[in-house]
This record gives C-alpha cells, structure tokens and sequence, in this order.
C-alpha cells in the first residue's frame, strides 16, 4: 500500500506537536482537503500559541467532511510510520511541489510561448525559480550559540576597503557583504560617479562586480570607466576627440586591467605605438581573442530594470563567479515596480535589495535622491533596510563654474560602525575619486538625515 506523505505529515504533527516540523511546513506543500486541516491546524496555533493535539483536531467538529477525513483517513492505523523521518517527509514534500509546480508553470509557458518576447521569456522563468526559493525554508536559520566558534574568522565576516575614504576604512573597516549601502545626492550631484567607483575599486581586489544602469546608456559608463582607468579626460572620450596618444594611454590601460598579461597583448601594443593603426588594433583583438581576467567588471543596461531582473543576473553571476560578491544598482528610485511612485514601494524596493545583499552574499550599493536638507526624496523609509547610508555634497562652483576638487560626505546610519563626516578628492577631469585622499571634518548633517522630520504620513511624490 502507497503511503500518502501529505496525511502522514498532518499525523505526525497532530500526534507530537512538534514546532520544529510546524515552521519548515507551508500550505504549498498540501493539497485539496489535506491543505483545507493544515489550514486548521495553523489558525488553532494563532489563537492558542500551540499546536493542536489529535483529540483538540477532532472535537473542533466544524466541518463533516473534514472530520470524516480527519477519523478515517489522518488518524487510522494505516497512517503511521515511525520508521519515516521528518527530515524525510518535509524533503519529499518539497519534491512533489517543486514538480508539481513546474509541470503547472511548463503547461502554461509552452501554451503561451508564441505571445512572449525573448525578455518576457527569461522574466517569466526567473519569476517560476523566485516563487520556487520562496517555498523552500533555509536550513541554517537556527544557531545554538553554545556551539559557535569561540573566535571570529575570515569566513564569518566578508569586509572590504569602500574605495570611498582610507579615513572611512581605518574606522569602520570598509564595507561587507551581506550589506546594502545606500548612497544620497540630489540631482546632479555625481551619485552615479561615485557609484562606479566604488565599483571599480572592488573590481581591482580582484572580484567581479555587476553595475546595472536604468537611465544611463551602457556606452556612458563604459566611457566614465576607460576615464577612470586611464586618465584620459572624460569629455575627450565622450565627445570622440581622442588624440592618438590618449587613445594609446587608453588601450594600455583596458589591456592592463582586464586581461590576462601575455606576450601577443604586448606585441600588440608595441605595434600600436609605432604605427597607430587603431582599426588593425580593434580587429587582431577580435581574432586574437586574448584571455580575461578571471575576475570581470559587467554593465546591464536596462531602462526597464525590475527586482526580479537584478534577481536573475545576480544568480547567474554567483553561480559562474566565485567572486563575484558586489552589485550596484544606479539608482533605487528608478527601479521598475507597480506604483514605483508610492512611497510604500519604494520601502519595498529598498527590502528587496537588501534580502538581496544576503541571498547572494554580496555588498548591494545603490544611489538614492535626497532634498535640500539631505533627507531621502520618495520615502524616507528606504534607509530602514540599509545598513550603511551616506549623503555627498559637491563643492560649490567657481566663477567658471568648475567645481573644487572634493567632496564633502556624511554618514547618515552606520550599522555596525561610528558616524563620520569627511572630504574626499574627485579628479572631474576623468571622474576619478581617490580613497587616499580624505580628511575628516567637523561638519554635521542637517538632523532630518539621521532622524527624519516629524511628519509621519509620507506621500508620494514626482520622481
């Protein structure tokens, strides 16, 4: 005789009342009438903060065809089996869901694949493995602290130099993974800038970075990258009016920091600086096709980026990229979600990127606007999910309207760390900031940054 692993679950949690089986279960896991008591069993478990027994089940008396199904069928002697573990049944029923649910979602998809563009072919299986992970309970959620190391190590705690401040890092040590760090700047101010910088610093630790770009064309943060790297101005490479050095000073620079060294690469720049043939330089490289660096820098330009879209590349990226551990998202207000303009969403947004930072271990950065005052612009309520956040302020301009070369930042919520406020040097030229550069100030923030103002009921406003 089969054994029914939905009713033998439903009568191992009547006969023990074991919490511990109760919190790995969840009502996907059941169906028909089967689901109809788990459902039972938890409304008992909020009214009484227990579980119910076998003989409490039964005299409910509620529903007849749910008692006789209760009496003949989860409490009779050919439902038991000691022999069966609870490991056992929670994994088994995790099975026949996830199988159930991708026959379910496979049917549909191939029924509707003539109506789905390639993006919606890619989002509507990212959004099947998202509800999937959501079905499937962590197991290593429960830590008896008596049995934790005695002494911290590497493993424990992932930290690395921001690339903000060599003042910031002697302090607070950096930023981790499993961290979301919010950046503040009103408009204009060079959020994106110093978004990417701190991108490429993590990069040149030798990890690999994600920078995911909604307003910004790929082709301007790549150019802002070949700036950083290279010196060349900024201005120069965007508006294509490289003299041949500068274009040399360039290819030397991407050669170096993206690829692997080798002889042919060198032979190549050689040959580049005597006779400046660019054209014959771009083409040896597509056929030479030189090794990468193991560790790799990628841009996702997406106007239309979405929660689950960031989902998608970060688990590719994890799954391919030993090190890939950091993801900027320029910027959060922007980002794609039903009623993005609510302030409520935007909390949901800020949530999102945070469950993020800690499903792939990774330092998530992302820009936000802020008012005159320096609060959040939108929802103050963004910076509850974030465990570091900063405002920046750009130095005023002179009477040729060139900006002092620093910038001015505060801390605004430091978990795990000490509040600061610091200058830091910015290269406008070539849109570079300079960790080593900074000194600390006595400025303070404005208190509506750290404690916002004393209207509560947030509205929305124009993005």
């Amino acid at each position: 005789m089969a054994i029914d692993l939905q009713k033998l679950t439903l009568r191992r949690l009547l006969d023990t009342q074991s919490n511990d089986l109760y919190s790995k279960l969840l009502n996907q896991y059941f169906t028909g009438i089967n689901q109809v008591l788990f459902n039972k069993i938890k409304s008992f478990y909020k009214a009484h903060m227990r579980l119910p027994s076998t003989d409490e089940i039964i005299a409910l008396r509620k529903d007849i065809g749910l008692q006789e199904h209760i009496e003949n069928q989860i409490v009779s002697d050919e439902n038991n089996n000691d022999t069966i573990a609870d490991e056992f049944l929670i994994a088994q029923l995790q099975d026949f869901y996830i199988r159930d649910e991708t026959i379910f979602f496979l049917d549909k998809f191939i029924d509707n694949l003539d109506d789905y563009e390639k993006i919606e072919i890619v989002d509507q299986f990212q959004n099947h493995l998202l509800r999937l992970n959501q079905a499937i309970p962590h197991d290593d959620e429960l830590y008896d602290v008596a049995e934790l190391e005695f002494f911290p190590s590497e493993d424990d705690f992932k930290i690395y130099p921001s690339g903000l401040s060599a003042e910031f890092d002697n302090v607070n040590g950096g930023f981790a993974t499993q961290e979301l760090v919010l950046l503040g700047g009103r408009r204009g101010s060079g959020k994106s800038i110093i978004s990417l910088n701190l991108a490429l610093n993590r990069f040149f630790q030798g990890n690999t970075v994600a920078f995911f770009t909604i307003e910004m064309r790929y082709k301007e943060v790549y150019d802002r990258v070949l700036s950083i790297i290279s010196g060349v101005p900024f201005l120069d490479i965007f508006r294509n009016q490289l003299n041949s050095n500068q274009k040399i000073q360039m290819a030397k620079a991407k050669i170096q920091t993206f690829y692997k060294p080798n002889d042919i690469l060198e032979n190549m720049l050689g040959e580049l600086e005597q006779k400046k043939n660019f054209k014959k330089f771009e083409q040896r490289i597509k056929i030479e096709k030189p090794e990468f660096k193991d560790n790799r820098l990628f841009m996702i330009d997406d106007e239309s980026l979405t929660i689950n879209r960031i989902d998608h590349y970060c688990n590719m990226f994890t799954s391919k990229y030993p090190k890939f551990n950091m993801g900027v998202v320029d910027y959060i207000n922007i980002v794609k979600h039903d009623d993005q303009k609510d302030w409520k969403t935007q909390i949901i947004i800020a949530e999102a990127l945070k469950g993020m930072s800690r499903k792939y271990d990774l330092t998530l950065v992302s820009p936000y606007q802020i008012d005159a005052t320096g609060e959040a612009r939108f929802s103050k309520g963004i910076l509850d999910a974030a465990d570091r956040s900063f405002n920046f302020f750009p130095p005023p301009e002179g009477d040729n309207r060139e900006l002092e070369n620093k910038i001015t930042i505060h801390t605004t919520k430091m978990r795990n760390g000490k509040h600061m406020s610091f200058d830091v040097f910015m290269d406008w030229s070539c849109v570079k900031i300079d960790p080593t550069q900074s000194a600390l100030i006595n400025e303070k923030p404005h208190s509506a940054v750290k404690f916002g103002t004393d209207n509560e009921n947030e509205k929305s406003r124009d993005v």
